[in-house]
């Protein structure tokens, strides 16, 4: 059965459709995604009699400009809201660590990586030939990358490096999947460096079409500059087997190692990023190697393996 709610952490709305439902269900457990700790949600689900509460905290880490009065007060917030809850979830180890910091108690945090349908992702069959479906050049080497077009995302970095590479010689075609806030802006500047035909946005493609891309492209890359949670795509193109470039941020070095099954460079630099897209593209033997790396590291983030961890909290709790 599925029922929905208002989505609104702070609204007394959803805080009341959450007391309806757990009336009317007598739940043994609430998972609560997605919202914030410091929620009503939290609250509501805490005063239900019987009910164990789990958090999963789901949250990329963006640093805040914060006095030292709102830090103080943030931080016993989530130590006083953390106490109501039975388990904490993090889906990474720097999701857990950053909890820990903000106040959140560490015997309450536990690390339950994401999972992926790594056989979805690794069995998919071509939908299109995306040579023919963007007008990609036949020989280009393929660098793909999938994300919400926002500045913390990094794109706009790697629309300067793409610019640099191109401008090197080397035969290469970006394809981008995902929309967002500023789509129009990187349209517009890929234009202005003239590599608008080498720069493809996809826009959102459901999961086959996006899986027939990763499969067809020779590399991916994800550049984010903020604490990323866990980095959902990138363990989509580990399951296809593909070298990675990522940035040192978050939690991405717990699935790419760098010199392993990818490259991995600091954020915000345009140069480190174009030199690595660069190596692979010159280094065919070494993206292959990178590329069955990734694929025997995507075993530790199957859907099977998320589910029986969370079903254990559930047994125990």
């Amino acid at each position: 059965m599925l029922e929905s709610k208002p989505f609104d952490p702070f609204g007394w709305e959803s805080a009341r459709s959450l007391y309806h439902l757990l009336r009317k269900h007598r739940p043994d457990i609430v998972h609560l995604h997605f919202v914030n700790m410091l929620s009503l949600d939290v609250l509501v689900a805490f005063l239900h009699p019987g009910t164990k509460l789990i958090f999963t905290e789901h949250a990329s880490g963006v640093e805040k400009k914060r006095t030292m009065l709102k830090h103080c007060l943030l931080k016993a917030g989530k130590r006083i809201f953390s106490s109501l809850i039975d388990q904490v979830i993090a889906p990474s180890n720097y999701v857990n660590t950053r909890l820990v910091g903000e106040g959140v108690r560490a015997s309450k945090v536990i690390t339950v990586y994401n999972g992926i349908n790594v056989g979805s992702f690794r069995h998919a069959p071509t939908a299109e030939n995306i040579h023919t479906k963007y007008g990609i050049k036949p020989g280009d080497f393929i660098v793909a990358s999938i994300s919400l077009l926002i500045p913390e995302k990094g794109i706009g970095d790697l629309i300067e490096a793409a610019a640099l590479v191109l401008k090197q010689g080397r035969r290469v075609s970006f394809i981008h999947v995902g929309d967002g806030p500023c789509e129009a802006e990187y349209r517009n500047r890929t234009r202005q460096l003239g590599i608008d035909k080498s720069f493809i946005f996809a826009g959102l493609l459901n999961s086959w079409d996006i899986a027939s891309i990763l499969h067809q492209s020779d590399a991916f890359t994800s550049p984010p500059t903020w604490g990323e949670a866990f980095g959902l795509a990138i363990h989509e193109a580990m399951a296809v087997g593909k070298p990675l470039i990522v940035t040192d941020v978050g939690a991405i070095e717990e699935a790419v190692e760098d010199g392993k099954n990818g490259l991995v460079i600091p954020p915000h630099d345009v140069h480190a990023l174009t030199a690595a897209i660069m190596v692979l593209y010159d280094n065919p033997e070494r993206c292959s190697e990178m590329g069955k790396e990734s694929l025997k590291r995507s075993e530790n983030f199957t859907m099977q393996r998320w589910v029986d961890e969370t079903m254990e909290i559930y047994s125990r709790i």
